[in-house]
């Protein structure tokens, strides 16, 4: 089996911004096309809120923009269905273990912000239903899924330029609780030239 890399959505702005780190996303792809390795994206970069502050009206827009940017070949790996911030039909249904796993990986990455809409809610002191998701909740949560999207699809790297996955603090807990690696885009590509899977 070649070995499994996840882009998450700061891969994707990478290749749309033309960022220095675009090229080393654009090598990853073109290695899957060579079928020396598999690379797979995360749907829930969809939810995630653009530069103007509004999301993307459907998942064909969203799949629509990977295809201009080259990524339409690549598989896409379904997140938690949340409402308000997944796809109908682009995401998975949630169970105890699933939810269990989440909240794990929820407490390393943002250990200061509630798990659950109601709880950042009642720290904000605005009302669930009156509000949409709230920007810093959502970012978590988008940021959470797709690292649980990579867990629970069972791959291997992960690829982000997210700062946050990096910390010492974080990236060791994760790593100790999943397995697997994390790496940047260029991380990224010298483990595929070393052929070496450890992040």
């Amino acid at each position: 089996m070649p070995t499994s890399f996840t882009l998450d959505t700061n891969c994707v702005i990478a290749v749309a911004d033309a960022r220095p780190e675009a090229q080393a996303v654009l090598d990853l792809v073109r290695a899957h096309e060579l079928g020396t390795i598999s690379v797979a994206l995360v749907a829930i970069s969809a939810s995630e809120r653009q530069k103007d502050g509004t999301t993307l009206n459907s998942f064909t827009h969203f799949k629509d923009r990977l295809a201009a940017l080259g990524l339409g070949q690549l598989e896409l790996l379904k997140p938690l269905a949340y409402f308000d911030i997944g796809y109908f039909d682009w995401c998975l249904l949630s169970g105890d273990e699933s939810i269990a796993v989440e909240r794990q990986i929820h407490e390393v990455l943002f250990p200061g912000i509630p798990f659950r809409w109601p709880d950042y809610c009642a720290t904000k002191g605005i009302a669930p239903e009156s509000s949409s998701v709230g920007t810093s909740w959502r970012n978590a949560k988008c940021d959470v899924q797709a690292y649980w999207s990579h867990v629970h699809h069972e791959r291997q790297i992960f690829v982000t330029s997210d700062s946050n996955f990096h910390k010492e603090s974080k990236r060791i807990p994760l790593l100790n609780k999943f397995g697997g690696g994390i790496a940047t885009p260029v991380e990224a590509i010298q483990l595929l030239r070393s052929g070496n899977n450890a992040a």
